[in-house]
């Protein structure tokens, strides 16, 4: 039985779709079809029933889902424990990282990760969703967030500051003492539940839940980043989103005695626990934990 036909086949099923499988591969889908159907010819069994929205597995094709996905691990196991005897880091690796954090400073550390291991492939997926990991498309996410559900596995990282930062012509124009001051239709932050809801906010002597109705809000921080440097009104970010505008003075920060907390302030590297990682995936996951470290508390 050709391995190489079983890799397909779980890939389709982990796609959920040809298509999709076809896509991660960088491959024709027609060309996925017919390894498809080779390995259906070779086991004289139909594994998939296709209709025009999903694929469903045939008994035997979740028998063999099952078996094919173990054996992939299994190999991909041995491949790394042979790279590590040499020395030598091969495979491929899907990494989903946070929007602000990936455009501003993933280049450069892949940049980095690339000089250390050439012959390790990387796919990237920007995304700020916990729940996304779920997908077979991701083998290590890096998450800006509460807290990570019990089915996955997180390596706490460590808190990451966020504050309240307004352009400095906005800034001079809209003087507060205090976060309570800051208006409604003011506030741009990332999604909460609902049209009104609550973030934290203290200080040395105080800490308190204030009611905000955001009018600007979206998962995506470069985009709330630049509408703040637009003048739009003080947005809620991360500290590490404006190091470069705090230094050259075109962006200030807002009620600067207090923090912010509640909006997924903890940086968390999440695998899937189901998963056994390969030894490329693993490789990645240490340098990502070495390298993050400058961007928490």
């Amino acid at each position: 039985m050709d391995i190489n036909l079983i890799r397909n086949f779980v890939e389709i099923v982990d796609a959920r779709s040809l298509s999709a499988a076809a896509r991660r591969r960088d491959i024709t889908r027609s060309k996925v079809s017919k390894e498809l159907k080779a390995l259906e010819a070779a086991l004289g069994v139909t594994l998939l029933h296709r209709t025009t929205r999903r694929i469903l597995l045939t008994a035997p094709g979740e028998v063999l889902y099952t078996h094919g996905r173990s054996i992939i691990q299994e190999v991909e196991a041995a491949q790394g424990a042979i790279d590590a005897l040499q020395h030598v880091v091969t495979g491929s690796v899907r990494l989903s990282i946070p929007t602000g954090l990936g455009e501003l400073y993933l280049a450069d550390m892949l940049l980095a990760f690339h000089k250390r291991y050439p012959q390790v492939r990387i796919r990237v997926l920007f995304s700020n969703r916990v729940n996304d990991l779920m997908s077979a498309e991701i083998d290590v996410a890096v998450r800006l967030a509460l807290g990570v559900q019990d089915h996955l596995v997180a390596r706490d990282l460590g808190p990451v500051e966020f504050g309240l930062y307004a352009h400095i012509d906005f800034s001079k124009a809209h003087r507060f003492a205090s976060p309570t001051e800051i208006p409604h239709g003011v506030l741009i932050t990332p999604p909460g539940d609902g049209k009104t809801y609550a973030i934290t906010i203290k200080n040395q002597h105080q800490e308190i839940a204030l009611k905000c109705e955001p009018y600007l809000t979206s998962e995506h921080f470069p985009f709330l980043k630049q509408s703040m440097l637009k003048g739009c009104g003080v947005a809620a970010l991360p500290h590490y989103m404006v190091v470069d505008e705090l230094r050259n003075g075109s962006v200030q920060r807002v009620c600067p005695d207090w923090s912010i907390s509640g909006l997924g302030d903890r940086l968390y590297i999440v695998t899937a626990e189901d998963r056994r990682p390969s030894h490329a995936v693993r490789v990645m996951t240490d340098f990502l934990k070495e390298n993050l470290q400058r961007f928490v508390s």
